[in-house]
């Protein structure tokens, strides 16, 4: 048996930063991962990085920004593109190569102390009533399996979350144990390498939807450089669609570069949950965060960002709770507040924007688009889920005839956004007040996505 104060599972952007911030706070912190230490960071999905979340952790950790090898290139904007019109968003960021940033970050992390154990993978919780007190884990290596104790455990495992699956349901009410289908995403990417011109590409990245990929899904492309880019495809898990990498080859070779115009470099598909946060992600000795939490941008998938801001509150959490001596999910619950603070009510509201898309569909979307339904500021806004205006409401109304199905679709998002402002406005600040907030939560929402 092995003894620690913090015990982090999983060493993505998640993971090394909550083992990062406890170590860098004074406390004695084990990192684990199933992975050779030397592939740990790289992975198939997580290119595009917010640069808001990268300034927060130079703000908060002194981590410096992404730069040098760790960038493949700069995003200005974020484009919706259909086969008859495109709309973009500001979205400055970056592609990363992101190896070398997490291997930039793993190495920090260790610098302030942590005890990185690689090709070690966590098979189950330890709990003692209703406190969760470490982990099983395996040592790939020799097939050892042995426990590692902890103060606090801050489960980092990733769409399968490994530790918060293991509770037992009748010890952690609060907690969601299972994901459903419908909140899964599936995807196939190519690296692709161009034999001979460049590409148009550069500084942004494309969400296209086409008739040809099944709904709700689409196509993207952003650069990773000259004559290089990302190149992919996705939808949702449920309702169940086969021929993946058929439709994307179907796409790229027929709209953009035929087989013999390029060279693969890498490629790989992944699941990954898009849907809004855990409203929950506490209990007695643990905390969760990143994927295993749900932290993925409901609509672009971008989980990177959430990831590394919400394990800077984790790693936070669990060290003022070590700090007063109780780790009780009373004095975790401001990991909490502080993740739906952050970013809880903007995925929640885009959510919606996605629940509306799922509905009406690519024709919905170029009717939108190339009608001028909307304009870019009214794009932008109700993306956020702000209010447009009783007049701006109007001209939506007009323009919309004979297609009313729309405006109801936008309408939903806009009532649903400001129901979830003041829900989100009164997150209680102790566990006690939760069950009833979470039941006027996912009344809201069952009724959104027509559960009810």
């Amino acid at each position: 048996m092995v003894e620690t104060e913090v015990l982090v599972v999983g060493g993505g952007p998640a993971g090394v930063i909550s083992a990062l911030t406890a170590a860098k706070m004074g406390k004695k912190v084990i990192l684990i991962d199933s992975k050779p230490y030397e592939e740990i960071g790289n992975k198939v999905c997580g290119d595009a990085l917010n640069l808001a979340p990268a300034t927060f952790l130079e703000e908060k950790l002194g981590i410096e920004k992404p730069h040098g090898e760790e960038v493949a290139e700069n995003v200005e904007h974020l484009i919706f593109k259909t086969t008859k019109a495109d709309f973009p968003i500001q979205g400055d960021g970056y592609v990363l190569n992101r190896h070398p940033y997490g291997q930039r970050l793993l190495e920090t992390a260790e610098e302030y102390g942590v005890e990185v154990r690689t090709e070690t993978k966590a098979i189950k919780a330890i709990t003692d009533a209703d406190t969760v007190i470490g982990a099983v884990v395996q040592d790939k290596r020799n097939k050892e399996t042995y426990e590692i104790k902890a103060l606090v455990t801050i489960d980092c495992s990733g769409r399968n979350f490994q530790i918060r699956r293991t509770l037992p349901k009748d010890e952690f009410p609060l907690l969601e144990k299972e994901m459903e289908k419908r909140d899964v995403a599936v995807s196939y990417r190519e690296i692709i390498k161009l034999k001979n011109q460049d590409h148009p590409y550069h500084n942004k990245i494309f969400l296209i939807y086409r008739e040809e990929i099944p709904e709700p899904g689409y196509f993207w492309v952003f650069s990773k450089g000259e004559k290089r880019l990302n190149v992919g495809i996705g939808w949702f898990l449920e309702p169940r669609m086969r021929g993946m990498k058929q439709h994307f080859w179907e796409v790229l070779h027929k709209y953009y570069y035929p087989p013999d115009s390029y060279e693969v470099e890498d490629k790989g598909g992944y699941t990954i949950p898009t849907r809004y946060p855990m409203t929950n992600a506490v209990a007695s000795g643990f905390l969760t965060a990143g994927d295993a939490a749900f932290h993925v941008n409901p609509l672009s998938a971008e989980g990177h960002g959430p990831a590394l801001t919400a394990g800077y509150y984790a790693g936070k959490a669990a060290s003022e709770a070590i700090e007063t001596n109780d780790v009780s999910e009373n004095q975790l619950w401001q990991y909490n507040v502080d993740v739906m603070n952050h970013f809880g009510l903007s995925h929640t509201k885009v959510q919606l924007f996605t629940e509306a898309l799922r509905r009406i569909k690519v024709s919905g979307v170029e009717f939108l688009l190339k009608r001028k339904i909307l304009n870019k500021e009214q794009f932008i806004d109700l993306h956020a889920g702000k209010q447009l205006g009783f007049f701006g409401t109007l001209k939506i109304a007009i323009k919309s005839f004979p297609r009313y199905g729309i405006l109801l679709q936008l309408s939903k998002i806009v009532k649903g956004a400001q129901y979830y402002e003041k829900l989100f406005a009164e997150y209680p600040d102790n566990p006690d007040d939760y069950p009833a907030w979470q039941t006027q939560f996912e009344t809201k929402m069952e009724e959104v996505r027509g559960v009810k």
